[in-house]
């Protein structure tokens, strides 16, 4: 039997905070192994090259740094080779450059990465830009050559690996570095030379916006009209470009006070709860670790992941705060299935979803509920559930509870009171 003990003195709020902490940690060591049947591989894996991006967006829910001065943390540059080990060891199917920052400020690794992540499922290449570069014509020409040759070197795998490049473009975008950017780099890519490289235009749904009107206005092209948060810029040569559109966050540098000076505001189909029904599984829930929320939504069979620029490895929407574990720390991708699936909130996130986790705690915290509407996003909710030591505790116990009378893990019983003791005598204080 493990032996268990906190003190009995009032302590202070650090002090309470590291009892939870030890508290959770001793009920993770107590469990057993789980007995359940979830995904081990990764569908998805958004790798943020840098927390850098020169735009400065007015919306930017990361409030990303425009430069290298404004950053102290490591870029996954330093992680290179074990980033594409553990990617070909995941078996995953689709790869993103994202951030976090702008990818195509660290354009050597962008290329590395382009012609050499792999996996016996790998199906996409997916490059996420402001096109910030595309100043003009020829650097968006000089570029592109690049981006295509370090695709097109890469080699043979026994199924097709396509590329696409996301170019990011919305009011805000708009406001900092204009459109003509994001119009060079599309008309590069609409050239002859480039038909085997996808792309498509992802904006941000806003009232009172006529930015992409705009865009096809530079381009000589006709909008059509919005229908399920996608329309499509018709250029001269009849060639149609997808534009792609989501919600607005009020996180990061943008809040709802920001936004009520603004000349563009919130329509009802980009808050959270209303965009947030294209992702819905069958039974009506939200599962983000196990969906792709693209313009074409996919429910995975494997797990979203994300590889930060400091080389924290992530589960999209799957993990506490408290367990994150970044490359260098885990020897393989085996590790890190195994470290996160001992962590009974991981599992419940992969089978439930973020909102569940939500309605879970919200007896003791009632305001978890609101956290989604409150910043009018899909993510970076668990996060913000299990935001204390105290929380993450309380839901690690409510999750247990369900676990342990469906019989997928066994746990230490005294190990289990003591931690409940523990929260009992917090609210009594």
């Amino acid at each position: 039997m493990q032996q268990v003990s906190f003190t009995n003195r009032k302590p202070t709020d650090d002090a309470r905070a590291a009892q939870f902490r030890q508290a959770r940690d001793l009920v993770l060591g107590s469990l057993g192994a789980y007995r359940i049947d979830e995904p081990r591989t990764a569908s998805t894996a958004y790798v943020w090259p840098t927390a850098i991006c020169p735009v400065g967006c007015g919306h930017c829910n990361f409030a990303a740094p425009p430069n290298v001065r404004d950053l102290a943390r490591p870029r996954i540059t330093r992680f290179g080779d074990e980033l594409l080990a553990m990617l070909r060891d995941s078996q995953v199917w689709k790869a993103v450059l994202s951030g976090g920052g702008e990818p195509m400020m660290e354009p050597e690794f962008c290329k590395r990465f382009i012609a050499e992540v792999s996996s016996s499922a790998l199906e996409e290449i997916e490059l996420i830009t402001s096109a910030h570069f595309a100043g003009d014509l020829e650097a968006a020409r000089d570029t592109v050559a690049e981006l295509a040759a370090a695709w097109r070197g890469r080699t043979p795998a026994p199924q097709p690996v396509s590329f696409t490049v996301r170019i990011s473009v919305d009011w805000f975008h708009a406001a900092r570095i204009g459109l003509e950017p994001a119009a060079n780099l599309i008309t590069v890519l609409s050239g002859d030379e480039y038909q085997d490289i996808g792309f498509y235009v992802r904006s941000v749904l806003l009232d009172g916006d006529r930015t992409m009107s705009d865009l096809a206005a530079l381009l000589g092209g006709e909008l059509s009209e919005i229908e399920d948060y996608q329309q499509t810029i018709r250029l001269p040569d009849g060639r149609d470009i997808l534009i792609y559109y989501k919600n607005l966050i009020l996180d990061g540098r943008i809040t709802k006070r920001k936004l009520d000076r603004l000349p563009v505001g919130m329509p009802d189909e980009s808050r959270s709860e209303e965009f947030g029904k294209r992702f819905a599984t069958a039974a009506g829930g939200h599962i983000p670790a196990r969906t792709y929320n693209g313009p074409v939504v996919r429910q995975l069979d494997g797990l979203a992941m994300i590889f930060e620029d400091d080389g924290a490895v992530k589960i999209l929407e799957g993990n506490a705060p408290d367990r994150i574990r970044r490359l260098g720390d885990l020897s393989s991708w085996a590790a890190v299935m195994d470290h996160y699936y001992a962590d009974p909130i991981t599992v419940f996130l992969v089978q439930e979803g973020p909102d569940a986790l939500a309605q879970l705690v919200s007896e003791r915290y009632p305001d978890a509920v609101s956290v989604g509407s409150e910043h009018n996003e899909l993510y970076h909710l668990a996060s913000r559930i299990l935001e204390t030591p105290e929380r993450a505790l309380y839901a690690t116990l409510r999750v247990l509870d369900q676990h342990l009378a469906s019989g997928l893990v066994n746990a230490d019983p005294d190990v289990l009171a003591k931690a409940w003791e523990l929260l009992q005598e917090t609210a009594q204080t």
